[in-house]
């Protein structure tokens, strides 16, 4: 039982460590449960919420980036406001023409119309789409991309031509699951009939733009009988970037003038979505954090517990080694290895749950999940670290054991 050597010193404490572990394998395995847990949420919320963040990223250009502002109507949550609303006409596509005219700093204007949903029909059954009429520069200004198109020219959509850009779901139900041959099909838009010119071209499973149907604004008011709509949004492209600072202000200046002095719109960048998304993200993450933290810290305690409670009962059997001859030192490594390998336990199967999301097939998630060796390497010293902390006090006791009186029980 001497300590001297490196398999004295090393292989032969962490050899009666392992008897010990696998001798008692279900109340390690319990005991590892919380590593586990700490180890796994952490590495699974990493990967999500970086592949959060790259989808934010990917949207944020897909929408303009930064020389984007967008304008929506605001919403009365009382009966004073909803009074003072009432003395303006609200969005309206004629405001589009005095901006255009008084703010020549922006060169691209993105009015939209919402149809709403359950207004898109197909041969008397309703289509699950969401309908935007808006003008031709919604391609440009958004940066929308086209697969598919038979002719779609911008005079044709501005002409007011019977025509619609569908996304790749409902290009599927109209032409039974193949995208392509939707170009020429005819659906209903509020019972009008409008032929397919265009499929967008689809980032994923779970792009939001395949649900979509365009219809030309042009066509869409003179259908309705509405020359001049209220708006659902109004996006608007700043020219130069140096200006992008102060755009916002300059825009809901013109819109309160327009407005009556009312401010029953709501001015906003696409920096400010990006910045919302990032806090709810990091939110989430703080989140995740404290549960991992609180994890691995009852993890921790439950293994020094284990580990005190063990030393309790081998008494005996720690003095007889003693007696024999093992070193303080090879005690305190056996014992310290036994709360190493329970909490490698825990931490290991941690590691394979955060290596799962590298399994699943791109699309089958609205986010690609990114885990990178660093984290997983963290992970590793987290459930190590447990480990350690847990076991230094039981190692420390067996260490100090005396072997006369621990034989004597």
């Amino acid at each position: 039982m001497s300590g001297n050597g490196w398999i004295g010193g090393w292989i032969l404490p962490l050899s009666l460590a392992w008897r010990e572990t696998r001798g008692h394998f279900l109340r390690s395995a319990v005991t590892a449960t919380a590593v586990f847990l700490g180890v796994a949420s952490l590495l699974v919320m990493t990967a999500l919420s970086r592949g959060m963040e790259a989808q934010n990223r990917e949207m944020y250009l897909r929408m303009g980036g930064a020389q984007v502002i967008q304008v929506t109507a605001t919403k009365a949550t009382d009966a004073l406001q909803d009074a003072s609303f009432a003395r303006s006409r609200g969005l309206r596509l004629s405001d589009v023409d005095v901006l255009r005219q008084n703010l020549p700093q922006f060169d691209g204007w993105v009015p939209e119309v919402s149809a709403g949903m359950g207004r898109i029909s197909l041969k008397g059954a309703r289509v699950r789409a969401m309908g935007t009429a808006s003008t031709w520069d919604r391609f440009d200004v958004l940066g929308i991309a086209v697969d598919t198109s038979e002719d779609l020219t911008r005079a044709r959509w501005e002409s007011g031509e019977a025509l619609l850009v569908v996304g790749a779901d409902v290009a599927s139900k109209v032409s039974s699951g193949r995208p392509a041959a939707a170009l020429g099909k005819e659906l209903l838009v509020g019972g009008r009939p409008a032929r397919v010119a265009g499929v967008f071209k689809s980032q994923g499973k779970f792009d939001f733009r395949n649900m979509e149907v365009m219809i030309p604004l042009a066509w869409y008011t003179r259908v309705q009988g509405d020359a001049d709509p209220t708006l659902s949004t109004l996006k608007a492209k700043v020219a130069r970037l140096d200006d992008v600072a102060d755009a916002p202000r300059q825009l809901k200046t013109e819109l309160l003038a327009l407005h009556r002095g009312v401010e029953d719109v709501d001015v906003s960048t696409n920096d400010d979505l990006l910045e919302n998304s990032r806090k709810t993200i990091a939110t989430m993450s703080l989140v995740t954090i404290l549960i991992a933290g609180v994890s691995l810290l009852s993890g921790a305690v439950g293994i020094l517990n284990v580990g005190l409670a063990s030393l309790s009962s081998r008494v005996q059997e720690l003095g007889t080694s003693k007696a024999l001859g093992a070193s303080s030192s090879l005690l305190f490594r056996q014992v310290l290895f036994e709360s190493l390998l329970v909490a490698g336990l825990g931490g290991g199967a941690g590691l394979a749950v955060g290596l799962a999301p590298a399994l699943i097939p791109d699309g089958t998630l609205p986010w690609t999940l990114q885990l990178s060796g660093v984290d997983l390497l963290g992970g590793l010293f987290l459930s190590v670290g447990v480990g350690v902390v847990s076991g230094l006090v039981p190692a420390w006791k067996a260490s100090r054991l005396d072997p006369v009186e621990a034989m004597r029980g």
